[in-house]
């Protein structure tokens, strides 16, 4: 299984207030299943879209958008300037074209 990186990666800002880069489905995946602070409808769906993009089912991007809709619904700060322009709505928006 060949991982396919995100075009732009993501940065987050934990609640603890650490910095954390996310370069793909694997990253992702791993915090959501070890690390994330909430079970929430946007995680279940990110861990979904993360297992499928390893698996070479969806493209990697769509897990990309639903991670990003799951850390604006935990209010994590994303920090790059693509994802950081985006609402929690947009996010989540953005996800739901994707499927």
């Amino acid at each position: 299984m060949k991982e396919a990186l995100w075009h732009i990666p993501l940065s987050i800002t934990l609640q603890n207030g650490m910095p954390r880069v996310f370069r793909g489905p694997y990253d992702a995946l791993d915090f959501l299943e070890y690390e994330w602070p909430n079970h929430s409808r946007w995680r279940h769906r990110a861990i979904r879209d993360c297992r499928a993009a390893l698996s070479g089912i969806v493209a990697a991007e769509i897990a990309r958008a639903s991670f990003a809709a799951a850390c604006a619904e935990a209010s994590l700060a994303l920090r790059d300037a693509h994802a950081a322009s985006r609402s929690e709505a947009s996010a989540k928006a953005a996800a739901e074209r994707q499927h």
